[in-house]
């Protein structure tokens, strides 16, 4: 019984206190000074990109990221299944993955470092 009242102190403990912080940092009606309006922050740019190519069929869907990007994975595609890509090559420093004639399509992942 002592340890779901030690948890029900504590959750009015973080009420209070995060309520006394939000209250003190609301500008109130009356206040005549003027508030400087920051400009929005852009929106976070995710550091993985998503590459499909649907050509396996007649040349292995072969994929590879941008210059300053890094391939993190890459899966064939069949029908509703998919596995790791079959081939990974490196050539000129730039990492290629390929599938087999059995995918439909390839789906790879490229990151940031």
């Amino acid at each position: 019984m002592k340890l779901s009242t030690l948890i029900v102190a504590c959750i009015a403990a973080a009420v209070v206190v995060f309520g006394v912080r939000n209250f003190e940092s609301e500008p109130s009606p009356t206040d005549t000074t003027e508030q400087a309006v920051a400009p929005a922050a852009p929106a976070p740019v995710s550091p993985i990109k998503t590459l499909t190519s649907t050509s396996c069929p007649s040349d292995g869907c072969p994929v590879s990221c941008a210059e300053d990007d890094t391939l993190l994975s890459a899966f064939c595609v069949s029908g509703t299944k998919a596995r790791f890509a079959d081939t990974l090559k490196l050539a000129g420093g730039k990492l290629t993955a390929t599938c087999g004639m059995g995918a439909s399509s390839i789906l790879a992942y490229c990151g940031r470092p």
